[in-house]
């Protein structure tokens, strides 16, 4: 859909986001049975928003308010040469799934990589997520088959 005619708008997320932001991660890290919350949150985002050299955190934005938004970060792996972009979080508002955000903001991280050279972005999904999975799919990721161990300290 061309930008003219959409219902929203994609931009870098700003200090005054903040609240819709960690509200929407309240959600998000419910579902994905995270032990942190969404004031947890809050200063990684505050972080990414005053240091872009650390991520990205865009928002989709419609005139009564943001509605979605998109977190990735930078790092740098020998594996494929340099600097890579890891998309981290992706949530869309009930009221708005299906109307195109997600792939808005999936694209607008996609330009940011191209932007800095990067030539790799990966994003892990959690198992049974068809609906990100397929939106991933679409947007010419393709699935690796590696196991993620992780420590919780």
């Amino acid at each position: 859909m061309p930008a003219s005619i959409r219902a929203f708008n994609i931009r870098p997320a700003k200090l005054n986001d903040l609240d819709a932001l960690c509200e929407f991660a309240d959600e998000f890290l419910n579902k994905m049975h995270a032990k942190a919350t969404g004031k947890a949150a809050r200063n990684v985002f505050q972080r990414v928003i005053k240091d872009s050299e650390i991520g990205v955190l865009l928002v989709a934005e419609h005139k009564a308010g943001v509605c979605a938004y998109a977190y990735a970060t930078y790092e740098w792996r020998s594996e494929f040469g340099g600097e890579t972009l890891d998309l981290v979080e992706l949530f869309v508002e009930q009221a708005w799934r299906n109307k195109g955000v997600a792939a808005s903001l999936i694209t607008a991280v996609i330009e940011k990589a191209k932007q800095r050279g990067i030539r790799r972005i990966s994003a892990e999904v959690h198992a049974g997520n068809a609906v990100i999975e397929r939106m991933l799919d679409s947007s010419g990721f393709d699935p690796e088959h590696r196991t993620v161990w992780g420590l919780q300290l």
